[in-house]
Order: C-alpha cells, then structure tokens, then sequence
C-alpha cells in the first residue's frame, strides 16, 4: 500500500524519507557516513552532515540521509523500516558521498564504499578531519600512550586493545584511498569546499 506523499514532510526540504522512498521517490544522492559518534552526552550527529544538508536544499539536490533523528526526520531510526530503504537508496542514488571525521573508526563505512567501489558506482568520500582518528576519551595513539593513568586503572591488556583499536582506525584510514587509488568511480576530498565542488560536477557529468 503506497503511502501518502502529501502526509510526508521532513524538515528539510530536499530530505527523502523511507516513507517517501516507499512512495515511489528516489533520492539523487545517499549522503552516509561513519555516524553513532559518541560524545561525552551520548550520540552525536556527525560534524558536517547538518552543513551538506543545508547546501544540499540551497541547490535543490534531493538525498536520503541514514543518520534519523527527531531534530531531521521527525523521529528516531527503525530498522524495520528504515533498514531496507537505506541500502535501495546506498544502491541506486546517482551518487554517494561519505563523511569520514575524526572520532569514529569507519570500518562498516569503509565496507560500503568497498562496495560501491566494486559496482563502479560513483561515490565522494569526504575526510571531515578524518584522516586522524581520535576517539572521544581517548584521544589519538600519542595520547593514550601518555595516559598513564588510564594504563594503570585498565591494566596492560585492556590498554593494548585501545592502542590496537586507534592504530586499526589510523592505519584504516591511510589504506582505504591506496586500496581504490585506481577506481575511477572513487574520489576523495578533505575540506567542505571540494566536496561541494565535487558533488556539483559529478552530479552534472550524470545527467549529461
């Protein structure tokens, strides 16, 4: 049964909602990303995602964002409904573009862009300050290995796992661009104005 699209209305504008998706509404662009970043008040929406969607709905550029929440879509994510949809829009958005910042491992990110990779789908991958990782609480690999007290209060096993965990992220992030370095549907930016840049020829070279 086919939803409503007046009944529809995300905050954003331009937004495509699972709801709409089932409607019948494709997204131009998947807008993904390593998200769940944890602040020191629980989840936190990624760094420049809230900025690409503002200019997103300037330009008039439709896209499905995976990161629900009430402040964006109006409520909170439902695997059920939500879960599907994300991987159609993934899949078949004319274009994907992935935020990579500072405090998130990235490695589920890291698959899916594998993947679009793999399927020459054309794809942005955006290092918002993510070519470093530094774990809120943690801190980057020079941090932690200064942090003697939490190497005492954790003990040398559980501190070797942290150290494991940043230097997997770092090392992550300096493999995946040498990894695609000769997919043609794969590039890579590190400030907003390149990626904006980006997203405007790519999506114009598409439709030509």
């Amino acid at each position: 049964m086919l939803v409503s699209v007046a009944n529809l209305k995300p905050k954003r504008h331009k937004l495509v909602t699972s709801e709409m998706m089932e409607a019948g509404i494709m997204p131009q662009l998947f807008t993904g990303g390593a998200c769940n970043v944890q602040g020191f008040n629980g989840p936190e929406r990624n760094s420049g995602r809230d900025p690409l969607a503002r200019w997103l709905d300037q330009q008039g550029y439709s896209y499905f964002d995976p990161q629900i929440h009430p402040d964006t879509h109006g409520r909170d994510y439902v695997w059920g409904i939500d879960g599907p949809q994300e991987k159609i829009a993934r899949e078949q958005a004319q274009l994907r573009v992935y935020e990579i910042t500072d405090t998130t491992i990235s490695a589920i990110t890291a698959l899916e862009i594998s993947d679009d990779a793999r399927h020459n789908r054309p794809t942005i991958v955006w290092f918002n300050r993510g070519k470093n990782f530094a774990p809120l609480g943690l801190g980057t690999v020079d941090d932690l290995n200064k942090n003697l007290v939490l190497q005492k209060t954790i003990g040398k096993m559980a501190y070797s796992h942290l150290l494991a965990y940043i230097k997997a992220g770092m090392q992550l992030r300096n493999e995946l661009p040498l990894f695609l370095s000769d997919c043609q549907y794969v590039v890579f930016v590190d400030s907003f104005d390149d990626l904006i840049k980006a997203v405007g020829q790519l999506l114009q070279a598409i439709n030509r």
